[in-house]
């Protein structure tokens, strides 16, 4: 499974990161992939969506940092057919600005 994120994130039990070390074991180099996905945010969400040059069968989910430190992560949709995804801060102290980001999953 090749994964991109744009930030730290904790996804169906595996830590994904940009070339952040988390132990001295040395995983198996993945594919990069070429797409890339538009942000949108207000006070309190974090979007992600219109995403394009991913291939068919991706799927892409927003993430965001709350300004209580929990993490939020939206819903998980295609990332191929213009689909948006929004993690929502609301009732943890608002979104925490500069820290959403988008998970895709191939």
């Amino acid at each position: 499974m090749r994964t991109k994120t744009a930030a730290l994130a904790l996804a169906g039990g595996a830590l994904i990161a940009l070339a952040i070390p988390v132990s001295s074991a040395q995983a198996a180099p993945t594919a990069a992939l070429s797409g890339s996905c538009q942000g949108w945010h207000d006070n309190n969400t974090y979007g992600a969506g219109a995403c394009t040059g991913f291939a068919s069968g991706d799927l892409m989910q927003a993430s965001a940092e709350c300004n209580n430190g929990s993490w939020a992560y939206g819903k998980t949709v295609s990332a191929t057919n213009g689909s948006w995804s929004y993690a929502y801060c609301a009732g943890k102290g608002g979104y925490k600005l500069g820290t959403g980001g988008y998970i895709v999953f191939s």
